[in-house]
């Protein structure tokens, strides 16, 4: 099993855009890109809209030789109704996603959701809602959590985990779980039992605000226990990662996971690529360039359908 991160905050913008290939399939999971409209009162920097481009171009292109798609929910970071990448991208796939109708928030059941499918329709080849089930491709096995909410409670709606299966190993996606702040998140990791992991992290840049302190323990104390499960690798990015101290923040999961020989890294790091907290660097940015973003970032499709 091959195992790509493709776009994640520590390489730049908002999202968990993931490639899996086993020996039977490619599958690639939420390919989308974003970035914070506002972030300590500024919008996105020139540098920010030219990475969004950048891994926007990746992803498109990874997405034309996948074989299945999957959609873990109806948020913009995780899911495109065209605004940046192009819809072609789902011609002729296998498009496994999150169920549009149940377990769902309004705002992404009556708004984001049927705008993506009313997108995409008549694209794919196959569509199947994909929570709670399971999908065999030769020896290669998806399942599906059932929905789990986007953290530690409902307001932002509910993901579908995912775990993906060979005869080598098996990754765990665990979409937004926001850091596995409840043992609900807990149940489907300890089932399927993942040696990889590729998690999000806690909201910690929001302390106090979207997270409490208690949920912050929580969510840590489990990553903690999950890590004991028996993995080997665990990337935790995406959300902590737009917290420009998120090393402080994982701390103690990282010094777990070291001490039971497990690795603790970044998508960057996992790429052997640089770090780059572009988002939780804003300020700086545009303290040395204080010019605005040239290009619109919701947009772009046309520029990278060239």
């Amino acid at each position: 099993m091959d195992i790509k991160p493709l776009a994640f905050e520590s390489l730049g913008v908002r999202s968990q855009a993931t490639l899996v290939e086993t020996k039977d399939v490619r599958i690639l999971i939420d390919p989308a890109v974003s970035l914070a409209p506002r972030r300590y009162g500024l919008p996105p920097h020139q540098i920010e809209v030219d990475r969004l481009k950048e891994l926007a171009k990746s992803i498109y292109k990874e997405a034309k030789s996948a074989d299945v798609i999957i959609i873990t929910h109806y948020h913009y970071d995780h899911h495109d109704p065209g605004y940046i990448i192009p819809l072609d991208i789902y011609s002729g796939k296998t498009l496994y996603i999150k169920d549009p109708i149940n377990f769902i928030n309004p705002s992404q059941r009556f708004k984001r959701a049927p705008r993506f499918m009313n997108a995409i329709k008549g694209i794919p080849k196959v569509i199947d809602v994909a929570d709670g089930k399971v999908f065999k491709h030769g020896y290669t096995t998806i399942q599906f959590s059932h929905a789990v909410p986007h953290g530690a409670d409902e307001r932002l709606g509910y993901v579908v985990q995912v775990a993906i299966k060979d005869n080598d190993s098996t990754v765990l996606f665990t979409s937004d779980i926001e850091g596995m702040p409840k043992h609900l998140h807990m149940e489907f990791t300890k089932s399927v039992r993942p040696n990889f992991l590729i998690i999000d992290g806690p909201l910690s840049y929001l302390l106090g605000k979207a997270l409490s302190e208690k949920n912050l323990e929580e969510g840590i104390k489990n990553m903690e226990d999950i890590v004991k499960e028996g993995l080997e690798y665990a990337i935790i990015d995406h959300h902590v990662l737009r917290d420009i101290n998120y090393e402080s923040v994982l701390k103690p999961v990282k010094e777990t996971a070291k001490s039971i020989g497990c690795k603790v890294i970044t998508a960057a790091e996992y790429l052997n690529e640089p770090i780059q907290l572009l988002e939780a660097r804003r300020r700086e940015l545009f303290e040395k360039d204080k010019r605005p973003a040239k290009i619109p970032y919701k947009g772009l499709a046309e520029l990278l359908s060239e």
